[in-house]
């Protein structure tokens, strides 16, 4: 005799939930006074989804900023891709000149290009003065030069350079990496709140009160007593339903009935 086990899944992943939930709402919207769902149960599920669908464009919203003002930042720096040493008015531009006043005016001596933060290798007895491209140290760098010849003050050698202009750069660089990083972190605090919302977060099961996973899988059991035999109607709603058909007098023994996921 054949035994017929079934399971309905219910998604785990925020982007699965949302789109099951948007499933059941909608097939809820058009079977109209025919729908077996309560009212109030689409009513709270509709709500649920709207918030965490507030919180997903908010996200998106906040993670485009943060793109934006690293492109900023890298541009000041002078490290974006479509930028050289040659593009002027950048930090790049600013220290590739001084760089090489120093290495110009202290030819034979390079090491004291450390006294303004450089590092100086000398592979080979080659002299190489590189300038990081990383941009937290590139901005470290350049603090390093700024006190430098703030402590030189009238008998700094980088007189001649516009370091207020340098200053100005590096300040809005910091500033554009500061926004950016607080555009992250509330970034991810959007992303948690969707994720509560859904009940997908760290910590909570379709058994966590007021989430659309804990809606969902009411549907589900709704459903699963209105379609007793039918189970494979529930797709219709949205839902993953996966059947196994075994047999009691096969060699392989039957398996117990599989209970519903959830």
């Amino acid at each position: 005799m054949a035994r017929r086990n079934y399971e309905v899944v219910i998604p785990r992943q925020p982007d699965d939930m949302n789109k099951l939930g948007k499933n059941i709402t909608t097939k809820h919207t058009n079977d109209g006074e025919s729908s077996p769902i309560p009212a109030a149960t689409a009513n709270l599920l509709s709500g649920k989804l709207t918030e965490a669908d507030n919180q997903y464009n908010l996200q998106k919203d906040l993670e485009r900023t943060r793109e934006q003002l690293t492109e900023e930042r890298n541009q000041l720096l002078g490290i974006h891709p479509s930028q050289t040493t040659v593009t002027a008015g950048t930090v790049l531009f600013h220290l590739t000149s001084i760089r090489d006043f120093l290495l110009g005016h202290f030819r034979g001596s390079e090491r004291n290009l450390g006294q303004w933060g450089f590092t100086v290798n000398t592979p080979k007895g080659v002299v190489q003065v590189e300038i990081p491209r990383n941009p937290d140290k590139l901005t470290k760098l350049v603090a390093e030069i700024l006190k430098k010849h703030d402590t030189d003050k009238e008998a700094s050698l980088l007189r001649i350079f516009d370091m207020a202009a340098l200053k100005a750069l590096n300040d809005d660089a910091a500033k554009k990496r500061s926004d950016a990083e607080a555009a992250n972190r509330n970034k991810e605090k959007a992303t948690q709140s969707r994720n509560l919302a859904l009940g997908t977060a760290k910590g909570q099961t379709t058994k966590t009160p007021g989430t659309v996973a804990y809606l969902v899988r009411s549907v589900r059991d709704i459903l699963l007593g209105i379609y007793r035999g039918q189970e494979q109607k529930l797709g219709d709603w949205g839902f993953e339903v996966n059947f196994n058909t075994t047999s009691s007098n096969g060699s392989t023994p039957t398996p117990p009935p599989t209970p519903p996921a959830g």
